[in-house]
């Protein structure tokens, strides 16, 4: 069973998974529409994401559902 702390961490982690999943979006979404440089904190994240994918930080774990 999940404790009430285990809950609001993995509650955390999907937020700022969301956070991140949205900013990319909006780049890829400006980016094949072509007319809009993408905002600095877009290349941020994307430079965070680059950086983790190469340092081999970036992990997939699968969901364990209840």
């Amino acid at each position: 069973m999940t404790t009430e702390a285990e809950m609001k961490e993995i509650r955390g982690l999907l937020m700022e998974l969301n956070k991140k999943v949205e900013g990319m979006n909006r780049l890829l979404e400006r980016s094949l529409i072509g007319c809009e440089e993408p905002l600095p904190d877009e290349v941020e994240v994307t430079k965070e994401y680059d950086n983790a994918k190469k340092n081999k930080k970036l992990q997939l774990v699968p969901w364990k559902g209840s």
